[in-house]
């Protein structure tokens, strides 16, 4: 209602300046106050922005040149050499040690088994008889048997091998033998003769 008011004062006042422009020619005009008017605030819909998508952006790897690094040398420390101080040390005196006598227990010896000799049978030969009832012989002309001794049986001997070692001569240095070498003229060749020369050709 107050919008509608003021708007009607309004026209009002502007017909009337518009019928008497004489009349207002010399009539200062009040300050106009136009009052407020009120705007209703304007309410935009939202505005629907899609979300901005960026393509992954390639970069490719950078590759650093290798940064040479000189060797540092670093100067010689100088240790001074230490003195170690020369350490005592008492003789040690080791008490004797007690060695009890040792007893060894007998040692067992088996009998030792000869093994039986072969003596092979002594045939004796007979004893000659002379026949009975004859006239004694003289003892000069009696020739007595042969007596023919039994074959005495001996084992064979049995001798273990003799090892012999390798008898490794060592080696003969012969000198190369060097044969002076032998001039022979030449003959035949010219301005040589043909022939060696002899007591005969020889001036």
């Amino acid at each position: 209602m107050s919008n509608m008011a003021s708007l009607s004062s309004l026209v009002l006042l502007l017909a009337a300046l518009i019928l008497s422009p004489q009349g207002l020619a010399n009539y200062d005009k009040p300050p106009v106050e136009n009052p407020p008017v009120y705007k209703p605030p304007i309410e935009k819909p939202p505005v629907y922005k899609p979300p901005v998508e960026n393509p992954p952006i390639y970069k490719p790897p950078v590759e650093k040149p290798p940064v040479y690094k000189p060797p540092v040398e670093k100067p010689p420390v100088y240790k001074p050499p230490v003195e170690k101080p020369p350490v005592y040390n008492p003789p040690v005196e080791k008490p004797p040690v007690y060695n009890p006598p040792v007893e060894k227990p007998p040692v067992y010896k088996p009998p030792v088994e000869k093994p039986p000799v072969y003596k092979p049978p002594v045939e004796k030969p007979p004893a000659y008889k002379p026949p009975y009832g004859k006239p004694p012989v003289h003892e000069l002309n009696y020739e007595k048997p042969p007596v023919e001794n039994p074959p005495v049986y001996k084992r064979p001997v049995e001798k273990p091998p003799v090892y012999k070692p390798p008898v490794e001569k060592p080696p003969v240095y012969k000198p190369p033998v060097e044969k002076p070498p032998v001039y022979k003229p030449p003959y035949g060749k010219p301005p040589y003769p043909k022939h060696p020369p002899t007591d005969d050709t020889r001036f």
